[in-house]
């Protein structure tokens, strides 16, 4: 064991006193036990992290870049889209917790979420599967569940998207995280939803608003389940309830671009003609809009055929939003737009199109 006097020496070589190193160590630590705690509660706390860090390389004489310091500032670079940052940053990080299965599973975690987000889902998928491999503690555990849960959902894999969901839901309840509980009772109503459950995913939808009541949470987190629950009524083919549940996201966001398609597409299916052509009339912004405008195009379209032969724009212009869905992509916007293609197809009379779009329609189901 070296003496005080070799230490002594030691540091002055380096330049950097150990009894520091390790103390500032210790709140790195302690920091980032902080820091996972408050993704897992959903303390929406990240900007405070950033400023620790930022404060910590000012206020420091050791360098404060290193380990779990630099390992949030990762994770928080992916949680803000800046992946070309953080990917920069990964093979250092790998190979500095190479023997830390911990961090090295949290590090594979926000790969995958990276890749999810880009709708790169096979690449997504192998690393949550890798992290998930290594990972024991149970508040990582369920957090890497609620990221693979909507990986699967992505690609259609709904029985292990329900079983991730249903894992992180125990875990979340275990310890409290009302937020991540509520988000939860989301994931399982729109996993429902893509099973054809809509009256069960209607039940767990209001689960989740009255879960939300009790959590401090966004009007536009609101408009979002009740557009969900909208959406849910029009795959049922219930515009009706559709229209009851999309008032509640019209008070709080008219203008959102699926309130509006939402709107105009119950409107059309319940023959309310002019109540269609208002919206579309009042929302003309939306045709320039790079998300919605072939949407709202289309859905323009339709209106103005009501019952009539469709026009060949109209079939050309469903048949391009079909063919710009990725594969294995949106599972239900695709199947929702085929139908419309058959339909269209079918009142124009055009059957060699209609068998073709039919094969598509049974490609897809099988492959869901």
């Amino acid at each position: 064991m070296p003496t005080d006097e070799a230490i002594s020496k030691i540091e002055k070589v380096l330049n950097m006193n150990f009894h520091e190193y390790f103390e500032m160590a210790k709140k790195i630590d302690i920091m980032f036990n902080e820091f996972l705690d408050s993704l897992f509660y959903h303390d929406d706390s990240n900007d405070l992290f950033k400023t620790r860090i930022t404060n910590g390389k000012i206020n420091s004489i050791i360098n404060f870049s290193f380990g779990k310091a630099q390992l949030i500032e990762y994770i928080i670079l992916v949680l803000d889209e800046n992946f070309e940052k953080a990917r920069l940053m990964e093979s250092s990080l790998l190979e500095y917790f190479n023997s830390d299965f911990e961090c090295k599973a949290i590090i594979y975690q926000y790969i995958g979420l990276s890749h999810r987000i880009e709708k790169h889902y096979d690449k997504a998928i192998y690393y949550f599967e890798k992290a998930m491999s290594m990972t024991i503690n149970r508040k990582n555990k369920a957090m890497l569940c609620l990221h693979s849960s909507i990986a699967y959902k992505d690609i259609g894999n709904i029985a292990k998207a329900m079983f991730c969901i249903e894992e992180a839901h125990r875990i979340f309840s275990e310890y409290g995280s009302l937020k991540r509980v509520a988000y939860c009772f989301i994931e399982q109503a729109l996993l429902l939803k893509s099973n054809f459950q809509y009256k069960e995913s209607i039940s767990y939808f209001n689960i989740a608003i009255k879960a939300l009541e009790m959590i401090d949470c966004s009007e536009s987190l609101y408009a979002k389940v009740y557009r969900n629950m909208c959406w849910t009524m029009i795959l049922a083919g219930d515009y009706k309830r559709g229209l009851e549940y999309l008032e509640e996201a019209i008070e709080i966001e008219p203008k959102h671009g699926f309130t509006v398609l939402y709107a105009i597409w119950c409107n059309y299916k319940l023959q309310n003609y002019q109540e269609a052509e208002r919206w579309i009339e009042a929302n003309i912004d939306l045709h320039n809009n790079v998300e919605y405008g072939s949407f709202y195009e289309l859905f323009d379209l339709l209106v103005k055929c009501r019952e009539g032969v469709p026009s060949a724009k109209s079939v050309n212009l469903v048949t391009k939003i079909i063919e710009n869905f990725k594969q294995g992509e949106e599972y239900e916007r695709v199947n929702f737009y085929i139908d419309i293609a058959l339909d269209l197809l079918n009142r124009s009379g055009n059957e060699l199109e209609k068998i073709k779009y039919l094969e598509m329609k049974v490609n897809l189901t099988r492959n869901f």
